[in-house]
Protein backbone atom coordinates (compact mmCIF):
# COMPACT_ATOMS: atom_id res chain seq x y z
CA UNK A 1 0.00 0.00 0.00
CA UNK A 2 1.14 3.52 -0.86
CA UNK A 3 0.52 6.06 1.92
CA UNK A 4 0.95 9.81 2.13
CA UNK A 5 1.02 11.10 5.69
CA UNK A 6 0.57 14.78 6.50
CA UNK A 7 2.30 16.01 3.34
CA UNK A 8 2.75 19.79 3.12
CA UNK A 9 4.58 21.87 0.51
CA UNK A 10 4.94 25.56 -0.29
CA UNK A 11 5.60 27.32 -3.57
CA UNK A 12 7.39 30.49 -2.54
CA UNK A 13 5.11 32.19 -0.04
CA UNK A 14 2.08 30.22 -1.22
CA UNK A 15 0.84 27.15 0.62
CA UNK A 16 0.49 24.59 -2.16
CA UNK A 17 -0.18 21.39 -0.19
CA UNK A 18 -1.47 21.31 3.37
CA UNK A 19 -1.60 18.17 5.54
CA UNK A 20 -2.31 15.73 2.69
CA UNK A 21 -3.23 12.19 3.75
CA UNK A 22 -3.98 9.47 1.20
CA UNK A 23 -3.84 5.69 0.89
CA UNK A 24 -3.70 3.73 -2.36
CA UNK A 25 -4.00 -0.05 -2.14
CA UNK A 26 -2.26 -2.57 -4.39
CA UNK A 27 -4.14 -2.82 -7.68
CA UNK A 28 -6.20 0.28 -6.89
CA UNK A 29 -6.41 3.36 -9.11
CA UNK A 30 -7.05 6.61 -7.26
CA UNK A 31 -7.70 9.72 -9.37
CA UNK A 32 -6.29 13.04 -8.19
CA UNK A 33 -8.31 15.92 -9.65
CA UNK A 34 -7.91 19.66 -9.56
CA UNK A 35 -7.33 22.71 -11.78
CA UNK A 36 -3.97 23.64 -13.26
CA UNK A 37 -1.64 25.02 -10.63
CA UNK A 38 -3.44 23.34 -7.73
CA UNK A 39 -0.42 21.20 -6.81
CA UNK A 40 -1.31 17.85 -8.42
CA UNK A 41 1.99 17.42 -10.25
CA UNK A 42 3.93 18.63 -7.21
CA UNK A 43 2.29 15.94 -5.09
CA UNK A 44 3.14 13.33 -7.71
CA UNK A 45 6.77 14.51 -7.72
CA UNK A 46 6.91 14.12 -3.95
CA UNK A 47 5.55 10.58 -4.20
CA UNK A 48 8.12 9.77 -6.90
CA UNK A 49 10.93 11.19 -4.79
CA UNK A 50 11.80 13.96 -7.24
CA UNK A 51 11.37 16.59 -4.53
CA UNK A 52 11.12 16.37 -0.73
CA UNK A 53 8.02 17.52 1.13
CA UNK A 54 8.21 20.49 3.46
CA UNK A 55 6.50 18.34 6.06
CA UNK A 56 5.11 14.81 6.19
CA UNK A 57 6.22 11.45 4.86
CA UNK A 58 5.70 8.90 2.08
CA UNK A 59 5.25 5.26 3.06
CA UNK A 60 5.07 2.02 1.09
CA UNK A 61 4.08 -1.32 2.61
CA UNK A 62 4.64 0.03 6.10
CA UNK A 63 8.09 1.52 5.44
CA UNK A 64 8.96 5.21 5.45
CA UNK A 65 10.53 5.93 2.03
CA UNK A 66 10.55 9.73 2.27
CA UNK A 67 14.35 9.88 2.08
CA UNK A 68 14.73 7.01 -0.38
CA UNK A 69 15.99 8.30 -3.77
CA UNK A 70 13.70 7.88 -6.82
CA UNK A 71 15.72 5.08 -8.42
CA UNK A 72 15.40 2.95 -5.28
CA UNK A 73 11.65 3.40 -4.81
CA UNK A 74 10.84 1.14 -7.78
CA UNK A 75 7.97 3.38 -8.86
CA UNK A 76 7.17 4.22 -12.48
CA UNK A 77 6.26 7.80 -13.41
CA UNK A 78 4.58 8.45 -16.76
CA UNK A 79 4.37 12.00 -18.06
CA UNK A 80 1.83 13.46 -20.48
CA UNK A 81 4.55 13.87 -23.13
CA UNK A 82 5.58 10.18 -22.71
CA UNK A 83 9.27 11.19 -22.12
CA UNK A 84 10.54 8.58 -24.60
CA UNK A 85 14.14 8.73 -25.78
CA UNK A 86 14.19 9.97 -29.38
CA UNK A 87 17.69 8.62 -30.04
CA UNK A 88 16.69 5.05 -29.12
CA UNK A 89 14.50 2.65 -31.05
CA UNK A 90 11.31 1.22 -29.56
CA UNK A 91 12.99 -1.94 -28.26
CA UNK A 92 15.76 -0.06 -26.45
CA UNK A 93 13.29 2.45 -25.00
CA UNK A 94 11.43 -0.41 -23.34
CA UNK A 95 14.64 -2.17 -22.29
CA UNK A 96 16.17 0.99 -20.82
CA UNK A 97 14.97 0.53 -17.24
CA UNK A 98 16.26 -3.05 -17.11
CA UNK A 99 19.68 -1.97 -18.42
CA UNK A 100 19.76 0.72 -15.73
CA UNK A 101 19.12 -2.07 -13.21
CA UNK A 102 22.30 -3.70 -14.58
CA UNK A 103 20.59 -6.53 -16.43
CA UNK A 104 22.66 -7.70 -19.41
CA UNK A 105 21.61 -5.81 -22.54
CA UNK A 106 20.81 -9.02 -24.43
CA UNK A 107 18.53 -10.22 -21.63
CA UNK A 108 16.93 -6.79 -21.31
CA UNK A 109 16.17 -6.71 -25.03
CA UNK A 110 14.73 -10.22 -24.93
CA UNK A 111 12.36 -9.23 -22.11
CA UNK A 112 11.52 -5.98 -23.91
CA UNK A 113 10.61 -7.91 -27.05
CA UNK A 114 8.20 -10.09 -25.06
CA UNK A 115 6.64 -6.98 -23.53
CA UNK A 116 6.25 -5.37 -26.96
CA UNK A 117 4.57 -8.52 -28.24
CA UNK A 118 2.12 -8.29 -25.34
CA UNK A 119 1.22 -4.77 -26.49
CA UNK A 120 1.06 -5.64 -30.18
CA UNK A 121 4.14 -3.57 -30.97
CA UNK A 122 6.78 -6.18 -31.77
CA UNK A 123 6.73 -5.25 -35.47
CA UNK A 124 7.83 -1.73 -34.46
CA UNK A 125 10.74 -2.88 -32.26
CA UNK A 126 13.46 -1.46 -34.52
CA UNK A 127 11.61 1.75 -35.38
CA UNK A 128 12.50 5.12 -33.89
CA UNK A 129 9.82 6.21 -31.44
CA UNK A 130 9.17 9.49 -33.27
CA UNK A 131 7.88 7.51 -36.27
CA UNK A 132 5.03 6.03 -34.21
CA UNK A 133 1.53 7.40 -33.73
CA UNK A 134 0.56 9.01 -30.42
CA UNK A 135 -1.27 5.90 -29.29
CA UNK A 136 1.66 3.66 -30.19
CA UNK A 137 4.06 5.94 -28.30
CA UNK A 138 1.80 5.79 -25.27
CA UNK A 139 1.81 2.00 -25.35
CA UNK A 140 5.60 2.06 -25.59
CA UNK A 141 5.67 4.31 -22.52
CA UNK A 142 3.39 1.93 -20.63
CA UNK A 143 5.46 -1.09 -21.67
CA UNK A 144 8.60 0.69 -20.47
CA UNK A 145 6.92 1.47 -17.15
CA UNK A 146 5.64 -2.07 -16.57
CA UNK A 147 8.74 -4.02 -17.60
CA UNK A 148 10.59 -3.18 -14.39
CA UNK A 149 7.67 -4.53 -12.30
CA UNK A 150 7.18 -1.24 -10.43
CA UNK A 151 5.56 -1.26 -7.03
CA UNK A 152 3.48 1.81 -7.90
CA UNK A 153 2.48 3.64 -11.07
CA UNK A 154 2.23 7.43 -11.13
CA UNK A 155 0.38 8.90 -14.12
CA UNK A 156 0.55 12.63 -14.88
CA UNK A 157 -2.13 13.56 -17.46
CA UNK A 158 -1.15 10.52 -19.56
CA UNK A 159 -3.83 10.89 -22.27
CA UNK A 160 -4.07 14.65 -22.68
CA UNK A 161 -2.40 14.70 -26.11
CA UNK A 162 -4.59 11.99 -27.64
CA UNK A 163 -7.92 12.08 -29.45
CA UNK A 164 -11.09 10.90 -27.71
CA UNK A 165 -11.41 7.50 -29.42
CA UNK A 166 -7.79 6.59 -28.76
CA UNK A 167 -8.04 7.76 -25.16
CA UNK A 168 -10.93 5.40 -24.46
CA UNK A 169 -9.07 2.37 -25.80
CA UNK A 170 -5.91 3.19 -23.89
CA UNK A 171 -7.78 3.81 -20.65
CA UNK A 172 -9.21 0.31 -20.85
CA UNK A 173 -5.79 -1.11 -21.69
CA UNK A 174 -4.16 0.67 -18.76
CA UNK A 175 -6.81 -0.58 -16.33
CA UNK A 176 -6.32 -4.19 -17.44
CA UNK A 177 -2.57 -4.07 -17.00
CA UNK A 178 -2.72 -2.23 -13.68
CA UNK A 179 -5.13 -4.81 -12.27
CA UNK A 180 -3.04 -7.70 -13.59
CA UNK A 181 0.17 -6.26 -12.14
CA UNK A 182 -1.44 -5.30 -8.81
CA UNK A 183 0.13 -1.85 -8.78
CA UNK A 184 -0.96 0.98 -6.54
CA UNK A 185 -1.75 3.71 -9.09
CA UNK A 186 -2.20 7.45 -8.67
CA UNK A 187 -3.73 9.15 -11.72
CA UNK A 188 -3.37 12.92 -11.96
CA UNK A 189 -5.87 14.55 -14.32
CA UNK A 190 -8.14 17.56 -14.68
CA UNK A 191 -10.62 15.48 -16.74
CA UNK A 192 -13.26 14.13 -14.35
CA UNK A 193 -14.93 11.94 -17.00
CA UNK A 194 -11.61 10.25 -17.68
CA UNK A 195 -10.94 9.87 -13.97
CA UNK A 196 -14.32 8.24 -13.34
CA UNK A 197 -13.76 5.87 -16.27
CA UNK A 198 -10.54 4.57 -14.72
CA UNK A 199 -10.73 5.01 -10.97
CA UNK A 200 -13.18 3.62 -8.44
CA UNK A 201 -12.15 6.42 -6.08
CA UNK A 202 -11.36 10.05 -6.74
CA UNK A 203 -10.04 12.89 -4.61
CA UNK A 204 -9.92 16.59 -5.41
CA UNK A 205 -7.16 19.02 -4.49
CA UNK A 206 -8.78 22.29 -3.42
CA UNK A 207 -6.89 25.13 -1.72
CA UNK A 208 -4.07 22.76 -0.83
CA UNK A 209 -6.28 20.14 0.79
CA UNK A 210 -7.77 16.85 -0.39
CA UNK A 211 -11.52 16.32 -0.52
CA UNK A 212 -13.36 13.18 -1.59
CA UNK A 213 -14.70 13.53 -5.15
CA UNK A 214 -16.60 10.20 -5.16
Amino acid sequence: MLELRHISQNYGDRVLLQDINLQVAAGEIVALLGPSGSGKSTLLSIVAGLQPPLKGSVWFDGQDITRVPPERRHFALMFQDFALFAHLNVLDNVAFGLVEQRLAKSDARARAARMLERFGLLDHARHKVWTLSGGEQQRVALARALITNPRALLLDEPFSALDAELRQGLREEFCRHIAAAGMATLLVTHDEAEARAMAARGVRLVDGQLRAAW
